[in-house]
């Protein structure tokens, strides 16, 4: 069964070229070497009878250049139609089932893979890696098409083309296929680590709102109106399901990732579903009665930035109440959910401005610009030290001199490191306030048009 994937390339051609054409992955171990002069008659009839094997040295094909000199073709055309910006290349992958194929195979699939996809229009390298378990092939594109100079177009459609191409030529060689193959594009990079990690994804949380509205409604209609409730917007009129989440900025399609979410299916999902969820508006909070000594006037008041990220982090729910409490995101603002996935960085600053007791810009500031002199001090006596290692030579003096240098090593490397959470607290700060902003006025929003409605039916 062969796997395909494909991703655009940007920056240098060449990294990615040179990448695919490693001789240790691409290494032809059947290729026979032409016998030296004076070697047995037997020793050349040998050579002669292997000329499936002996073709090229190396698994790797170019379409419309040549392997060496494939990065100077491409550019070439970059430039004939001035288009040397934006995407590069891109980078294709199809990945066979361990033991399935042999090299030959793998890379002679490939090879009809990238003439049947871009072999009329475009420069490719194709090469068969065999570095791991399974043997793959990568194909390197180039973005600019050297018969009409036009670009190509990475979608849905293509990426489905080239998966069913790679199928109808896995089964010619008899190769197993997957039958039933998802739909759509694979997530980010990003968006995978993050659901790996167990953090969640913002097209999940729309998913997960999805869900539990569609358990609270009985029409399509009233399926709306909870979702406005939610701070969601629709486009109106609009041929696809489209939505706007709370805080973003851009329309989303929904359906077009997850096509059991098209406006057909949740209606059908609402009028089949046997039991409806009671709509629950908020949690409800109970208060303790509590003893404390002194007065709330006289006690000093977190405020600044300090008290900006700690009530940042109360809203996300960072001081649960409980211990082994799992923390619930359902009824959250969705600016607010969003930041979840942020949670050890917030944690990481708001611990920083505590420790430091910074409250204000001017005093970030100023610890910065004093932690970067003393990263400029630190990193001159590092480099006295490393020159008189040059000249000495009895080895217990360059010894502790080594250990010097580590541990003022180590010592910048946490200097950099908080100079980094105070560039990022001053970006960040601004952001929070107007998220806090933004989830208060819809807040209030919500709460006129309840008291305007009180009851819905």
């Amino acid at each position: 069964m062969a796997t395909t994937k494909i991703w655009d390339v940007h920056g240098r051609i060449d990294h990615v070229i040179n990448y695919v054409l490693n001789h240790d992955k691409t290494e032809n171990e059947g290729f026979a070497e032409l016998p030296a002069e004076g070697e047995s008659l037997e020793a050349l009839t040998d050579y002669v009878t292997q000329a499936d094997k002996i073709k090229q040295p190396f698994f790797v094909t170019g379409l419309n250049c040549l392997p060496e000199t494939a990065v100077q073709e491409m550019q070439m055309t970059k430039k004939q139609y001035h288009k040397e910006g934006g995407i590069v290349a891109y980078h294709g992958y199809q990945s066979f089932a361990p033991g399935e194929v042999t090299p030959e195979q793998a890379h002679e699939i490939g090879v009809k893979l990238a003439k049947a996809l871009w072999g009329d229009r475009f420069e490719v390298i194709i090469a068969t890696h065999q570095d791991r378990e399974h043997l793959h092939n990568h194909f390197v594109l180039n973005a600019i098409s050297f018969k009409d100079g036009l670009r190509y177009y990475d979608c849905n459609a293509t990426y489905d083309l080239m998966r069913e191409t790679s199928d109808r030529l896995c089964r010619e060689y008899q190769l197993s296929v997957i039958e039933d193959p998802q739909t759509g594009r694979r997530p980010s990079y990003k968006a995978y680590l993050d659901k790996e990690a167990g953090k969640p994804v913002w097209h999940d949380l729309i998913i997960k709102d999805i869900d539990n509205v569609i358990q609270e409604s009985v029409t399509l209609r009233q399926f709306f109106y909870r979702m406005r409730q939610k701070g969601y917007t629709f486009k109106p009129n609009a041929k696809y399901f489209t939505l706007k989440p709370p805080g973003k900025e851009r329309f989303v399609r929904i359906d077009r990732k997850y096509p059991e979410y098209s406006l057909e299916k949740i209606e059908a999902r609402i009028y089949a579903q046997e039991k409806i969820k009671r709509h629950q508006p908020g949690l409800s909070i109970t208060h303790q009665k509590m003893k404390l000594q002194g007065s709330f006037q006289k006690s000093k008041k977190t405020s600044g930035l300090r008290g900006l990220y700690l009530h940042y982090c109360y809203r996300l729910g960072v001081f649960e109440k409980r211990k082994n409490k799992k923390r619930d995101t359902a009824h959250l603002n969705f600016v607010y959910r969003e930041d979840i996935r942020k949670l050890e960085q917030l944690t990481e600053e708001t611990t920083f401005l505590c420790r430091h007791k910074i409250d204000n810009m001017e005093a970030l500031q100023a610890f910065k610009a004093s932690t970067q002199e003393e990263i400029k001090a630190q990193c001159i006596a590092r480099k006295k030290l490393r020159n008189q290692l040059r000249t000495v030579k009895n080895e217990p003096l360059r010894s502790e001199l080594l250990n010097q240098a580590a541990a003022l090593s180590v010592q910048i490397k946490k200097l950099r490191k908080e100079v980094t959470l105070c560039e990022h607290i001053e970006e960040r700060a601004v952001t929070i306030k107007e998220k806090m902003k933004a989830a208060k006025a819809e807040a209030e929003k919500t709460k006129n048009e309840k008291e305007v409605k009180p009851i819905e039916y």
